[in-house]
């Protein structure tokens, strides 16, 4: 092993990498929680490839296995490329193989008997293997080393979900007589011990400590200029973080630097890319050292129509045809005014709050069946899992599959097929063989531009990864998939197009560049928002202060009734696995048991129930099947869209775009889980509107501040897209409104609330007549400003003001989690509360716009059209609110 790391031209490690490998030889868990490209990877396969190796001896060739868990599909597949690489002097004795949704079932077999290396996902983990566990027991019974990868990506709902999968594991395990050894790599973090035993359930031994050397970075925070256009209200605005990342690109592509550039949502990534190759179509690409000119992708000759062939970038308005998950809004207006309930900002789709990265796993169990399809009973002890969605994100089915071994790689021990002789090649699978999907189709340069996001199918992703390996890209538009530990040599420059929610992802992208040890620029280009703003000009929020540790809440009832289920298919629960699964275990038993989704025996508590047991939840929280958004002319499948943000994203009439191509939705079948759409090029785009209410169902806190109330309990949210805007492309004008007709949904989740007086309003000078615009804007700037307090984005969470609520009597803001049972964002808030307000109040305070704007009070999402607002009531209110509190 020690030649093998030796070959590739390392001839000592780092301190902290041999720390972690002796640590984990002798047995015990670890998480290495370093910077960026500090030889994480190492640090782990060192002390597994050795493990493995020796187990090669055994009679059957796998003496000792190892299981490899990656948030994202493309990472798998990065890292078994690192493994096979490593391990190619050591022979057949390390198998790496990715098991994954796009694995074909030709291969799971081979896998399944042969591999000692699995790269997989908690999705497959979960839908697959554990519930199929008796079929991997020979695997399972090997078990020595359980890797989770990039493990700071587990947090909220979909953490929690992650943490009940790995006790299933490690219960399976024991069945089989094993006690695996967790090693887990995480970007910098607060607390990392404590927030991978909150995953795993085992205290790991922390190497925080980074002895690598690191290449000088640039890091430039910039603030987009200020724009002739008025806003909603009268309100500044300024040009859009999209259209900035688009002209920084190209001014880079110019200059040869390559460039990742990330933005938050599929939509300003395929904007992005369209901007910077409709600039560069008419610059002739250089020739791409070492590159095939016979596979060299060709220019279409027919480009797909281009909404922004004749207009600037600059002229783009922020409420216009740039619509960036974190910039424009999707959901811009909710009920009349003449009977409006309360100013609401409700959270994005559920994928966002629980990850914080985008889900691409595409996992499906061995049995055939289709996530979501079957999903079985209502348990019962849970509400209602519809979730409030107001921008539009799609589920991500994968950037690299990762499925096929390469050739000279992976061979199985005696009598084992090749695995890399397994799965079609792309020539014959809807794919021109070189091609770049998504990259400009107009010749030139910008050909070497590209959009790389989910929701493209299998082969698409493939080819994409190619070309960013092999430096056929220069530069690239990019969801945060790409911020996970993928090798990108060679990377010149980052551009994050918006403050990407955490300290951790924020420097997890900035590492994407100068991988190699070499010098990087990095820029993070400002939203319009309160956050963005107050990070621009406070810089040492950014660079003078600890990365936040992460949150999630492994026994929310919510999350962890359906794994009980699930651990009761996999082998009958007792009483004996109390311990492992929590304190709420015993009483969440009960109530399953009244609903009759388990049965108790004398051996313990027994799913007796035709569906699969691991059908009953989603660990990603997408609340459902995916929509499938199919060309209607043709019934060509475009992509797929998360469940949760059908509503507003897809909904009869919505603008969609897919690789640089607008269509629009002709129809939206919920039942069938499909959107028909046609290719069209309408002068405007689509902005849904919804209604939001919300009713407290138990305060589990309260502290006074003064006469003032701050709590924190249990709510129920009902949220219904009742129409959506058509604004024109440029200038942001709305052409009409159009009613919709789709069913209302219910979260039932964890808020935190505080209420007013009104001795309070007239110390404060608030008169009847601003009240509900005081606390409107109050409540968007604590949206706002909340993620520097919780690993969390605003769209991560929502709210709602009202003047006088019916369940406090008082005036009231609320801000709650955006996913079922919470995610422990406004549990977070609650603690936090002092400086949390604070933070608001001075953000509001040192904007310099007049009576507000997106950059204080004015939010992307509104369900109000950000009506009425009051800044400096806003200003007043929060003062004497805290003022109250000391």
């Amino acid at each position: 092993m020690i030649e093998a790391v030796r070959r590739t031209g390392i001839e000592r490690p780092w301190e902290h990498q041999a720390r972690a490998a002796a640590h984990a030889l002798d047995g015990d868990s670890v998480i290495i929680a370093t910077g960026t490209a500090s030889g994480k990877s190492l640090s782990y396969l060192v002390p597994v490839l050795s493990t493995l190796l020796d187990g090669s001896e055994a009679p059957n060739g796998r003496g000792a296995t190892a299981l490899y868990l990656a948030p994202t599909k493309a990472l798998a597949a990065d890292q078994r490329r690192a493994v096979a690489g490593l391990a190619a002097p050591l022979g057949t004795a390390v198998r790496p193989a990715v098991f994954d949704g796009d694995t074909p079932v030709e291969e799971r077999e081979w896998v399944r008997l042969y591999a000692n290396y699995v790269l997989t996902n908690p999705d497959m983990l979960h839908r697959s293997l554990l519930p199929g566990h008796a079929r991997w027991s020979s695997f399972l019974r090997a078990l020595r080393y359980v890797v989770i990868d990039e493990c700071h990506t587990y947090r909220g709902v979909f953490g929690s979900h992650v943490a009940q999968v790995l006790r299933r594991l490690r219960r399976v395990c024991a069945r089989y007589g094993a006690e695996p050894v967790f090693l887990l790599a995480s970007a910098t973090a607060a607390a990392p011990g404590e927030g991978a035993a909150r995953l795993t359930g085992i205290r790991p031994v922390e190497i925080t400590e980074d002895t690598s050397p690191r290449g000088e970075t640039v890091f430039a925070l910039w603030e987009p200029p200020l724009t002739e256009y008025e806003g909603e209200r009268g309100a500044p605005v300024r040009r859009t973080a999209t259209a900035e990342a688009a002209e920084l690109l190209t001014d880079l592509a110019l200059d040869g630097v390559r460039t990742v550039a990330f933005v938050r949502s599929r939509r300003g990534a395929e904007l992005i890319s369209l901007i910077a190759q409709d600039r560069l179509a008419g610059i002739p690409a250089p020739r791409i050292p070492g590159a095939n000119p016979d596979t060299a992708a060709p220019p279409c000759p027919s480009p797909a129509p281009d909404p922004w062939a004749a207009h600037e970038a600059d002229v783009i308005p922020p409420t216009g045809a740039a619509p960036d998950a974190g910039e424009e809004p999707s959901a811009v207006a909710g009920p009349g005014r003449g009977v409006r309930p309360g100013a609401v900002e409700g959270p994005g789709p559920s994928v966002r709050p629980s990850t914080g990265v985008e889900p691409d796993t595409g996992a499906r169990p061995d049995t055939g069946a289709e996530p979501g399809k079957g999903v079985g009973p209502d348990l019962g002890v849970m509400a209602d899992t519809g979730v409030l969605t107001d921008v539009g994100v799609t589920t991500d089915t994968g950037v690299g599959s990762g499925s096929h071994a390469e050739p000279g790689t992976g061979v199985g021990s005696e009598g084992a097929p090749r695995a890399g002789a397994m799965g079609p090649d792309l020539a014959g699978r809807g794919l021109p063989e070189g091609a770049v999907p998504g990259a400009g189709r107009r010749g030139g340069l910008s050909s070497r531009i590209a959009a790389y996001r989910g929701g493209y199918l299998p082969e698409e992703r493939r080819a994409l990864e190619r070309a960013l390996h092999s430096g056929e890209l220069l530069g690239l538009a990019a969801t945060n998939a790409l911020e996970l530990g993928i090798d990108i040599s060679g990377l010149d420059a980052v551009l994050i197009t918006g403050y990407p929610g955490t300290r951790a992802s924020l420097w997890q992208q900035a590492g994407r560049a100068g991988r190699a040890g070499q010098g990087a620029l990095v820029v993070l280009i400002a939203r319009d928002e309160p956050l963005d703003t107050y990070l621009v000009h406070h810089p040492e929020s950014i660079f003078a202060t600890p990365v936040e540790s992460t949150v999630l809440d492994p026994h929310n009832p919510y999350v962890l009734a359906p794994h009980l289920c699930a651990a009761a298919a996999e082998i009958p629960l007792t009483e004996a696995d109390f311990d492992l699964f929590g304190p709420e275990t015993g009483s969440l038993l009960r109530k399953l048991e009244e609903r009759k989704l388990l049965r108790r025996r004398s051996t313990g508590w027994h799913w007796t129930r035709k569906e699969r047991a691991a059908d009953l939840t989603d660990i990603r929280g997408s609340g459902g099947r995916p929509v499938q958004v199919v060309e209607a002319d043709t019934g060509r499948l475009l992509g797929t869209v998360d469940a949760a943000a059908a509503h507003t994203t897809v909904h009869e009439g919505a603008v969609h775009l897919h690789q640089g191509r607008t269509y629009v939705v002709r129809q939206l079948d919920l039942e069938d889980s499909a959107a028909l759409v046609e290719e069209a090029s309408p002068p405007w785009t689509t902005m849904a509107r919804d209604t939001t209410s919300l009713a407290v169902l138990d305060t589990e806190a309260e502290v006074a501040w003064g006469q003032a109330r701050l709590c924190f309990g249990s709510v129920e949210v009902t949220n219904q897209v009742v129409s959506y805007l058509r604004r024109r492309l440029i200038t942001g004008e709305v052409l009409g409104e159009s009613k919709l007709d789709l069913p209302p949904r219910t979260l039932r989740t964890r808020a935190v609330w505080w209420t007013v007086t009104e001795d309070q309003l007239d110390a404060a000078r608030i008169t009847p007549e601003i009240l509900a615009g005081s606390l409107h804007a109050a409540e968007h700037a604590a949206i706002g400003i909340l993620p520097l307090f919780a690993t969390c984005d605003r769209w991560d969470i929502g709210g709602v003001s009202i003047a006088l609520h019916p369940d406090t009597l008082l005036p009231t803001v609320f801000v709650y989690d955006g996913q079922p049972g919470g995610a422990g964002f406004a549990e977070r808030a609650f603690h936090t509360a002092r400086a949390w307000l604070t933070a608001t109040r001075d953000a509001i305070a040192a904007c310099e716009c007049e009576a507000g704007c997106p950059s204080c009070i004015q939010s992307p999402k509104c369900g109000n059209a950000n009506d009425p607002l009051h800044k400096r009531g806003a200003v007043r209110l929060l003062t004497e609110l805290l003022r109250s509190a000391e």
